[in-house]
């Protein structure tokens, strides 16, 4: 009966901290466009993390370059203890320049234990899906409303070319931590308003 009672108790402790974590993580997510200074450093850290992405494989730099946008997330921190939450602010790109500012988040429930960060980028192939992906003020969740093919290295060094075709492939890497679950199943991506 004790051990049922520290149970339920590890179980909520676990659940306040993964919603505490992921408001966190959501108010990091600030809209950058109000404050140069954010604006800023979101910036260059997407820059960074477009040179990192060029330095994973041979095809990297041509999947950006023939997109017809590209969201990147230069930092999607991640932390949990059987729940976790995620986050982070990513900048929408298009022809190279940032045209908008979005919130990534998720909440997982499994076998979670740490913490981890990882770069994301969602690349959109297809000009309908990135003007349907743009429009309003909709969240966007993967696996639900919106599918996307996740890309993976081959071993010529380059990613699957069979993604390259695809409306939209994600690509994750720089990853450091520890968590042992890298999924962007259930992740999603809102605007964030001027």
């Amino acid at each position: 009966m004790k051990i049922i009672k520290v149970l339920s108790f590890t179980k909520i402790a676990s659940t306040i901290a993964a919603v505490a974590l992921v408001a966190g993580l959501g108010g990091c997510a600030s809209a950058p466009q109000k404050n140069a200074g954010d604006r800023l450093v979101l910036e260059t850290k997407v820059g960074v993390a477009l040179d990192d992405f060029y330095k994973e494989a041979t095809n990297a730099r041509k999947i950006v370059e023939i997109s017809q946008g590209v969201l990147v997330c230069p930092t999607i921190t991640k932390a949990g203890f059987v729940f976790g939450g995620e986050g982070g602010t990513c900048a929408m790109q298009i022809h190279g320049k940032t045209t908008e500012y979005y919130r990534a988040a998720a909440f997982k429930a499994g076998l979670l234990a740490g913490a981890e960060s990882y770069s994301l980028l969602v690349v959109f192939n297809d000009s309908g899906a990135l003007a349907k992906f743009r429009e309003g003020n909709r969240n966007w969740q993967v696996g639900g409303n919106l599918s996307v093919v996740v890309a993976k290295k081959g071993a010529s060094g380059g990613f699957d070319t069979k993604t390259m075709g695809a409306p939209i492939s994600v690509y994750v890497y720089s990853q450091s931590g520890f968590m042992g679950d890298i999924s962007v199943d259930g992740s999603t991506f809102k605007k964030l308003v001027k």
